[in-house]
């Protein structure tokens, strides 16, 4: 086998586990809270912009993230052909990102992150033509995404600071797609920016939570592509200066912010998208790309593996608790009622399998605040649900200030038996007569 067909492999490979994963797994609790609002489409949303949303409407979950992960990987090719002027180079870029985690897991699941990559890459395509309308487009579409596509706005000045119209140009075509979002928070009082601003810096950081980002970039990038790409970001040659501010803008920011408050290893994906370029361009030797390749695609598989076929001692890990047993609230279906729950999470869940309206009380606040809670007829009854975890499975049964706009109480028995006791063990009462007032208000 040729050296050139090498990264198809890996390409081949990477793929492979995201379609099995895609095809094996439950719906993610954070891709139901998205499929919920492609219900209910809008310029905006209280936690994230739109664009998830939109793909999801249009695609399906699944359907919507595999699109976007191989749009991530067509844009990172484009970007570094374009970059090297090497179709091998670039096919190795494209694999050392490909098979990393992120790419893997951000590729495969319906989340915001998915459509940021994607408009991510290709903005460095955008970046690496001299495009403005390009960069302005993917730059535009990378803020509709999620709020961390405005860090592009370094790499972008970079770029263009000696064409100040096609900056302007860039500049303002990103700002129109952008629009909506702005928009939407003026007529909700910036609710979105105020969470996102106290969700990323609202405190409880320190040096722990900055070694628990470093470590999570590391799962994030790999262990041979991270290193390397820190490297190549401080020593890289001035041409390459675009790239690298790509490249570190997310990786400084949210090392910074990781100081002030416990982010996610997610939140700064994007930087090894850049990195991967410079790995396989700085570093030609066939032996250091594989290693590269391999240190991401060694973990994707085995993780990949273990999330879709998960054996039984591995039921009660979160990562795997989090996309297993979902499907059985679908047995919910038959009581015909609204439900409610403490989390947004699990609100959407109970929505996307037992097709029941929900809603929140007294959970971390969310689009379900600003949407209206589901009717319910004088007289008529609800469920409330809890999902306890382990080890402890401790419940949570329904509130007083639910409880007490109800005649009746009772707990409703829930199968849990064999793997799915060791995944959900989901707790339901459901309340009956209800006395004409709102769900979380006085009586």
């Amino acid at each position: 086998m040729t050296s050139r067909a090498w990264p198809w492999v890996a390409l081949g490979a990477a793929f492979a586990v995201r379609v099995v994963l895609a095809a094996t797994t439950d719906v993610y609790a954070d891709e139901a809270y998205y499929w919920t609002w492609s219900h209910r489409l809008d310029w905006s949303y209280f936690d994230h912009p739109p664009l998830v949303a939109w793909l999801i409407a249009a695609l399906g979950i699944r359907g919507a993230a595999l699109a976007c992960g191989a749009a991530a990987s067509v844009g990172v090719f484009l970007a570094a052909r374009e970059a090297t002027r090497s179709e091998e180079t670039a096919l190795w870029a494209t694999a050392v990102w490909s098979v990393a985690p992120a790419a893997t897991l951000l590729g495969t699941l319906a989340t915001p992150d998915a459509p940021l990559l994607a408009a991510w890459a290709f903005a460095l395509w955008g970046l690496a033509k001299k495009s403005w309308w390009l960069v302005g487009l993917a730059w535009g579409l990378a803020m509709l995404a999620k709020y961390n596509g405005i860090l592009l706005a370094v790499p972008v000045l970079v770029v263009f600071w000696r064409r100040p119209a096609a900056l302007l140009g860039a500049g303002a075509l990103a700002a129109t797609l952008a629009s909506p979002i702005v928009w939407w928070n003026a007529q909700h009082d910036w609710e979105g920016f105020r969470f996102q601003l106290h969700h990323g810096l609202g405190g409880g950081g320190g040096f722990a939570t900055f070694g628990e980002f470093v470590l999570g970039q590391l799962g994030m990038g790999g262990v041979v592509l991270v290193p390397l790409g820190v490297w190549w970001m401080v020593s890289g040659e001035a041409r390459d200066r675009a790239w690298r501010v790509a490249a570190a803008m997310p990786v400084v920011f949210f090392g910074m912010a990781a100081f002030r408050a416990r982010g996610e290893a997610n939140w700064a994906a994007a930087a090894w998208m850049a990195a991967s370029l410079g790995v396989a361009e700085s570093f030609t030797s066939s032996r250091v790309r594989w290693a590269a390749a391999l240190a991401g695609l060694v973990p994707t598989v085995v993780l990949g593996v273990g999330l879709a076929f998960p054996p039984e001692v591995a039921l009660e890990v979160p990562a795997v608790r989090r996309l297993h047993g979902w499907s059985a609230l679908e047995s919910l279906r038959a009581q015909a009622v609204p439900v409610f729950s403490l989390s947004y999470q699990l609100s959407s869940e109970v929505t996307r399998y037992a097709g029941l309206p929900a809603s929140t009380l007294q959970g971390r606040r969310s689009q379900y605040d600003l949407w209206p809670r589901p009717v319910i007829a004088p007289g008529g009854a609800a469920l409330w649900v809890c999902d306890p975890g382990p080890p402890m499975w401790e419940e949570e049964p329904p509130p007083a200030a639910l409880v007490e706009q109800f005649e009746r109480v009772e707990r409703v028995p829930f199968p849990a038996e064999g793997r799915q006791a060791h995944l959900h063990r989901f707790g339901v009462w459901r309340l009956e007569g209800f006395r004409d007032q709102p769900p979380g208000e006085a009586p």
